[in-house]
């Protein structure tokens, strides 16, 4: 499914959503009720015509005119009995019923049988792969430090620009992080999956205790105008990240909560949640930075993190009811945390999440009423390391899109990217898109109200 050329950027996938394939299956379910329904119907009214059969008050006019009463009876006989009669055609329905739900059964279970199919192949590529590496890794390691650097560097641009092109490698790869994890090991080990590989890397990081604290210091230009679209919130979100620009800015961690009619029955919030700070974190090398590689890794493997905690206390400072609507907003990590606590009880009424470059699919779905907006750039590698497509269900829809920039693994990931493909979204007529969208504007998060707050908090790790 395809949408408008916006600004050079089309949309060149839907997957979920309203008109997504869980949403269908929902539908033929639905409709093999109904045939249940029809069937219970018409063996009510069967069951009508039996009682009119042993009617006292029918049987003794009979005698007053036996060949009318006798045609009569047969007549009522094969309403109720015959082959086109009401209880045969009941149990037709119901048949039909059943076949219908017996056809989505099996083509869910060919679904499942085919991820568990692909999940194998990738487990056992991985295998293959850790043990060569394990085996001529060494050397061709110390093959590559012989080549001339001016070599070394074209190898990898031209590395750089192949991943890029071909991002959906990097999906097999990371499903396949199980089976090179054990083919790396010096002595047979068993991971089942890539969440278990990435919950071995994490392993070694301090996840610490959250702290959050309140910066009035903090603003920016649109804290106090509400956003009314896609384009708007994503393009806000940057401005957001904005406030810590380098891996050692002293304002990192820096999230926004976004209050719309505060202290009214209206009163609805947007929070503001950008990415990964400081990629290059070790676990010898972590300080106060919760938006580092060690949350990535927590995150990524499904685990808590504090980061999550530090935005869950910001969102109680802020003064957010239990009942009232929250929109996470989440751009990569940001994403991956907006993700995790939507899937979850929190105490908020977190019913809208909207991610930029996010993967998701680690987390293992979401409540009925939750609706999750994904945006993922073709050649944006990020959202494609959980190593497996996000689920397609009524609660999640996923948009893919290109549009042209360079051929870079750090620009593809870039907000640039995500805003121009948040405007495709917007101007799209593809109904899971509109849905989604009208949706944001009927719960009140896009639009133009009257009273917008901005409060900025920063969340550190201790």
């Amino acid at each position: 499914m395809t949408g408008a050329d916006i600004t050079g950027t089309q949309i060149t996938g839907v997957a979920g959503g309203a008109a997504g394939i869980e949403a269908m299956y929902d539908s033929v379910r639905a409709l093999a009720d109904a045939f249940d329904q029809t069937g219970d119907e018409l063996r009510a009214w069967a069951a009508d015509g039996f009682r009119a059969l042993v009617d006292p008050d029918l049987a003794a006019t009979g005698l007053l005119s036996p060949p009318t009463f006798a045609l009569a009876e047969a007549a009522l006989l094969a309403a109720t009995t015959g082959p086109l009669g009401l209880l045969p055609c009941s149990v037709e329905w119901e048949a039909d019923a059943v076949l219908v739900r017996a056809a989505v059964t099996m083509l869910v279970a060919s679904d499942d049988a085919a991820q568990l199919a692909l999940e194998a192949v990738d487990w056992r590529l991985g295998l293959a792969a850790g043990g060569a590496l394990r085996l001529v890794g060494p050397s061709a390691a110390v093959g590559l430090g012989l080549l001339p650097s001016d070599l070394r560097d074209r190898l990898g641009v031209a590395a750089e620009g192949w991943i890029v092109h071909h991002p959906g490698f990097v999906q097999h790869a990371v499903n396949a992080a199980g089976g090179l994890f054990t083919g790396l090991a010096p002595l047979p080990i068993l991971v089942p999956g890539n969440r278990t590989a990435t919950a071995l890397l994490a392993a070694p990081y301090d996840d610490g205790t959250a702290v959050t604290t309140r910066r009035p210091d903090l603003g920016g230009p649109s804290g106090h105008r509400q956003p009314d679209s896609v384009e708007a919130l994503v393009g806000h979100l940057s401005e957001v990240a904005g406030l810590s620009p380098h891996p050692d800015s002293a304002d990192n961690g820096t999230i926004e909560v976004q209050s719309l009619d505060p202290g009214t029955d209206r009163a609805r919030h947007v929070v503001y949640l950008p990415g990964t700070d400081d990629l290059g974190t070790l676990p010898w090398t972590q300080d106060d930075d919760v938006r580092d590689l060690g949350t990535d890794l927590r995150s990524a493997a499904g685990q808590e993190t504090a980061y999550q905690r530090g935005i869950l206390d910001a969102m109680r400072q802020a003064g957010i009811g239990p009942h009232e609507p929250v929109l996470l907003v989440g751009h990569s990590l940001g994403g991956m945390e907006a993700a995790a606590l939507a899937s979850r009880d929190t105490g908020f009424a977190i019913t809208d999440v909207v991610t930029a470059g996010s993967p998701t699919a680690q987390v293992d779905g979401f409540p009925h009423g939750v609706h999750v907006l994904s945006l993922e750039h073709h050649g944006d590698v990020v959202p494609l390391l959980d190593g497996a497509d996000n689920r397609d269900t009524d609660e999640q829809t996923t948009v893919t899109f290109e549009d042209g920039g360079r051929p870079e693994v750090e620009a593809e990931h870039g907000y640039g990217h995500y805003i121009d493909g948040a405007a495709a979204v917007d101007a799209s007529a593809d109904p899971s898109l509109t849905a989604e969208v009208a949706g944001l504007h009927d719960r009140g998060f896009l639009g133009d109200t009257g009273h917008v707050t901005s409060q900025l908090f920063q969340v550190t790790r201790h």
